[in-house]
């Protein structure tokens, strides 16, 4: 269960023991797609630690990448996930993070109840991955007398509580959990270097992902299979949508970020925002809300395909601009 020290700190609660306990944070807002936190990690973990999304998504870089899954379509590989960039998310917001899998034996389950008990309690929250889709979540409540744990994901239906039990903690994949602890106030000057070497290094693996998928689109025979495009209308719409939000991300990021540095290189930041803000325009020309078959049908047509193709050419552009000003600024701060 994540380092030594975390496993330690855990026996050493459930040593103390504890009375029945309920609690439910109802003041912790349901999570929604499309309104602008459409990455489930950092969203999640912003809301976890009281940080900032734009913050965490500029810091770790991830507001400036682009990844694709070209074979299967995925939408899932477009978002931030990966050990690497969930690190640097946790440093940015000032905590260390205790990743924990199911499946848990009677002796894990005490320790885990002990931490998401602590978690509730002090609102640093534990975030949840898989249980009500293929997301981040967060474990918001719990009542440890049966127990049930309450949850917000961004697949609810309402606004109504997820009540679940043991029973929904399976695997890496459906059930695993995130705890966090304090540390020291990170340097946010030095966090903002982090993320823009970041954004430099994975360059050119961005641009490859951006013309990859520009190919796909212009690829006709590909979606030939109506029944197939459809499918894979809801993957490019999905994309599309993280694409915007990373891009509006990381351009309200460097804007904050650049009073923390000296006129040249904030006037580089400054630069590399507004390339930012460009890209996230020309991409949301594709059409963003929800998905519908409308969306379906412009997808199936190649006249449209091949607009959200050149929508794409028009984002590599626009974050070619943008690493540009990035590396002009870097090479100023120190």
């Amino acid at each position: 269960m994540g380092d030594a020290p975390g496993v330690h700190d855990l026996e050493a609660r459930v040593r103390r023991g504890r009375l029945t306990k309920r609690r439910i944070l109802k003041d912790v807002p349901a999570l929604r797609f499309g309104e602008g936190r459409d990455c489930t990690l950092p969203a999640a973990l912003a809301i976890a630690t009281g940080g900032e999304y734009d913050w965490l998504m500029g810091c770790s870089g991830a507001a400036f990448t682009t990844t694709i899954d070209e074979t299967s379509w995925d939408p899932l590989a477009a978002t931030p996930r990966d050990p690497e960039t969930r690190t640097r998310m946790a440093a940015a917001a000032g905590v260390r993070i205790d990743p924990v899998d199911p499946p848990f034996d009677d002796e894990m389950r005490a320790l885990v109840l002990d931490r998401l008990i602590e978690g509730v309690d002090t609102r640093l929250l534990p975030l949840e991955l898989g249980i009500g889709g293929p997301e981040y979540g967060l474990i918001v409540g719990y009542d440890d007398e049966a127990p049930t744990f309450y949850l917000r994901t961004f697949f609810d239906k309402d606004d109504d509580l997820r009540r679940v039990g043991w029973d929904v903690f399976e695997n890496a994949e459906r059930g695993a959990l995130t705890f966090a602890d304090r540390t020291a106030a990170p340097d946010r000057a030095r966090s903002v270097r982090d993320g823009i070497d970041v954004a430099i290094a994975s360059a050119d693996a961005s641009d490859r992902a951006l013309m990859s998928w520009a190919a796909t689109l212009r690829d006709d025979t590909r979606w030939a299979d109506s029944k197939h495009a459809g499918s894979a209308a809801f993957a490019d719409h999905a994309m599309r949508a993280v694409l915007v939000d990373k891009r509006r991300a990381a351009a309200r990021f460097l804007r904050a970020a650049r009073g923390l540095f000296a006129n040249a290189p904030g006037g580089d930041l400054l630069r590399a925002a507004e390339s930012c803000g460009y890209a996230a325009d020309a991409a949301a020309k594709g059409g963003l809300g929800p998905f519908d078959g409308s969306v379906a049908m412009r997808f199936i047509d190649a006249g449209h395909r091949r607009a959200f193709a050149k929508g794409l050419d028009a984002v590599r552009d626009h974050d070619r601009e943008a690493r540009e000003a990035l590396a002009s600024a870097r090479s100023s701060i120190k």
